[in-house]
Formats: C-alpha cells, sequence, structure tokens
C-alpha cells in the first residue's frame, strides 16, 4: 500500500513539474520563435542564391532584432554575418577582368596610341584583384523583412525583403544580388576606357601634369593600411543607438552628438593612417576633417578632391579598398574596405559598420572617390 501511494505521489509530482515547465513558455513565445527561425531562413536562402554564381559560403550565421508582430503583420530585422571565398581560383577567371583584357586587345589590334597605358591600367588593376583570390572575407549585412501572418503562419511567398544600404536606406533586397556576368565584362571594358580617355586611375601622368603635382609628390598614400584601420575602428553592433563607442580609437574626439555624426571623423582617421599629411586645413577637429562637405563647402571631400587634389571622383567599380563613399540625399561618407569586383564593401561611424555590402543601387544617390596614382604606395 505504502509502494502504491509513493508511485502515485511521483507521477502526481511529476504531471505537476511538467505542466508548470509548459506554462512558463507560452503559445506565443513559442511562435514567435518559429517565427523568427523562418524569416531567418528565407533570408539565409536568399543570400546563398544571390551568391552562388560566384562565391563559395564557408560559415553563415544570422540573428534577429526588432522583431515585432501586428496586426497580422510581421516585421523583423534579419542580420547576417558571413565568410565567403571567391570561386574564382585566378583573377584571369573574374567577368570583370576578362572585360579588362577584352578591352586591351582590341587597343591592341587597332594599334591604338593608348595601348601602352591601357596595358598598364590593366596590369595594376588585376595586380590589385590578386589579394582576393583564395582569400576568405568576412561580410556584416542587415536585411528587413515584413510578411503577413495567414492562418497562423508567415506568408513568406508574399513577403517584402529589404536591404539595408549605407547609413539608412532600406532597399528592395534584389539589389543585394550581384550583377550578371555581362555586366562585369562590360564594367571591366569601361574601366579602362576611363582610365586612358581622363588620363586618371593608374594612368602614366604627362610630363605637364606630373610638374603640377610636383609639390606633393613625397606624399604616399597606403590604402591598405588605410583600410585595416578602418576595420579595426568601428563595430557591427544592432544596438539602439547604432554605435558602440568602445570599437572607436579612444586618441580621438567621438561625435555622438544629435544621434551620432562622426562619420567624417572616422574616413579622416583612416585616410590620415594611409598616409595623407594633416596641415592648419585638415587636423583632428577641424572642420574638414569632421564635416562631410554635403552640405558646407569646406568639408572633407573638397579638402581632399578640390583642394588638395588627393582623390578624385569615379564610380563604384573602379573604386578599390582605400576609396570612400558620399552619399548626395544626406550628409553622410564611408570608408571603401574591399571591391573583389562582385561585391563592394565598406565600414562606417555615425551608425557602424564593419564589411558590409554596398548594393548595385542607383550610383545617382552617391559619389565615389579614389586616390589619384600619383599618390599611390
Amino acid at each position: 500500500m505504502k509502494l502504491k501511494k509513493m508511485v502515485t505521489s511521483l507521477v502526481l509530482i511529476s504531471a505537476f513539474t511538467t505542466t508548470s515547465a509548459f506554462a512558463q513558455t507560452s503559445p506565443a513565445g513559442v511562435k514567435d520563435d518559429l517565427y523568427q527561425k523562418a524569416v531567418q531562413k528565407e533570408v539565409e536562402n536568399f543570400v546563398k542564391k544571390a551568391y552562388t554564381p560566384y562565391y563559395t559560403i564557408n560559415s553563415i550565421q544570422l540573428s534577429t532584432s526588432d522583431y515585432s508582430v501586428k496586426d497580422n503583420q510581421l516585421t523583423a530585422r534579419v542580420n547576417i554575418s558571413l565568410n565567403k571565398t571567391l570561386k574564382a581560383k585566378s583573377v584571369d577567371e573574374l567577368p570583370y577582368v576578362k572585360g579588362l583584357k577584352s578591352k586591351l586587345n582590341v587597343l591592341k589590334l587597332r594599334k591604338d596610341t593608348s595601348s601602352t597605358d591601357a596595358e598598364q591600367v590593366v596590369n595594376d588593376r588585376m595586380k590589385d584583384l590578386q589579394e582576393y583570390i583564395g582569400t576568405s572575407t568576412d561580410q556584416n549585412d542587415s536585411f528587413r523583412i515584413t510578411a503577413p501572418i495567414v492562418n497562423g503562419s508567415p506568408d513568406l511567398k508574399n513577403a517584402n525583403l529589404e536591404f539595408l544600404n549605407g547609413l539608412v536606406d532600406w532597399i528592395p533586397a534584389d539589389y543585394f544580388i550581384p550583377s550578371n556576368e555581362s555586366s562585369m565584362i562590360e564594367n571591366g571594358e569601361e574601366f579602362v576606357t576611363e582610365a586612358v580617355t581622363t588620363n586618371k586611375n593608374f594612368l602614366v601622368k604627362s610630363a605637364a601634369e606630373a610638374s603640377m603635382v610636383q609639390p606633393l609628390a613625397a606624399v604616399t598614400y597606403d590604402r591598405i593600411a588605410a583600410r585595416d584601420y578602418a576595420n579595426k575602428w568601428t563595430s557591427n553592433t544592432t544596438n539602439a543607438s547604432g554605435y558602440d563607442t568602445s570599437k572607436w580609437n579612444p586618441k580621438y574626439a567621438k561625435h555622438t552628438e544629435n544621434g551620432g555624426v562622426d562619420c567624417a571623423n572616422y574616413v579622416s582617421q583612416a585616410i590620415y593612417t594611409g598616409g595623407i599629411p594633416t596641415d592648419s586645413t585638415w587636423k583632428p577637429e577641424s572642420l574638414a576633417w569632421v564635416n562631410t562637405g554635403r552640405n558646407i563647402s569646406n568639408g572633407l571631400k573638397q579638402y581632399m578632391v578640390d583642394t588638395k587634389g588627393y582623390f578624385y571622383k569615379t564610380t563604384k567599380t573602379t573604386t578599390p579598398a582605400g576609396g570612400f563613399i558620399s552619399a548626395l540625399k544626406y550628409s553622410h561618407v564611408m570608408f571603401v574596405v574591399a571591391n573583389d569586383t562582385v561585391t563592394m564593401q565598406f565600414s562606417a561611424h555615425t551608425n557602424d559598420r564593419l564589411k558590409a555590402s554596398f548594393a548595385n543601387f542607383s550610383t545617382s544617390e552617391y559619389e565615389f572617390y579614389y586616390i589619384k596614382s600619383t599618390y599611390l604606395k
């Protein structure tokens, strides 16, 4: 009898404990967990499909923030960190390089007088791209998905997927998808044409032009040192403020006023680390150092491009690591940290970004600047 009572008591205790455990996880909590896993998988599949033609995805991690379900409408930000390697085994396999070499061959067959300069352009660009072959790179991006809840589940077939480009631009996710091969080939051809006809990127300078820049000839810019600095002193935070000052260089002032306005300060630091010298106009905390120049006439852009002529305006496809991007709709600059011809990546402050991809979006909303070959290390 005592044994029977003991067994009965154990059963009751077990049943009570199990019931209590389930009570701690509400049905809504279970659904939220399932919903978040579903939208994460949707984003993961989208990214893998977009990158499969050009990259091997070595690892991928996802998290969700800004999640809500209201009036049968799910909204979530899905943050993704991945490590990828180009599938190309040599630079010659890159569609962009095929375009470079195609244009060069055309010029040689025509016995064009610019073919010698074009050959230098192509050789230098291929040398720059060699660093991406066989090398894995990290990348951090954010997507936003909005989906109706139908019959208790997210209707992902009718979901709206967006991509965070730059500072605050949520754009259609399709812009995240790399250009097709034919477009990349055309980009390579256009690069050679631009470099030769404008006498700019990686072009041998004429004697007259060389004499004009002679006073600044001692300046050399190490774009890799600048890139490494940019990647070291920012973060990939998704907190409410948008930045993590513990990841910023403590040697410089931190501009977190008005919700954060540190972008130009950060880009100036990277450019300075690359070797561009300070002077009475451009130095820490000067207007030219901490202001983008978008809303004033003597900011970073004016100093680097118009006053000193260290950098020049170019295009997205012709801006390697070491250049910078300037938004036109608002005052913001970002530092280019990679451009393997398939994906451009940038790092930034104001809203911290670390090795984030820059989408194939309308270039009319951004300007791209790169160091003149005269100053390249």
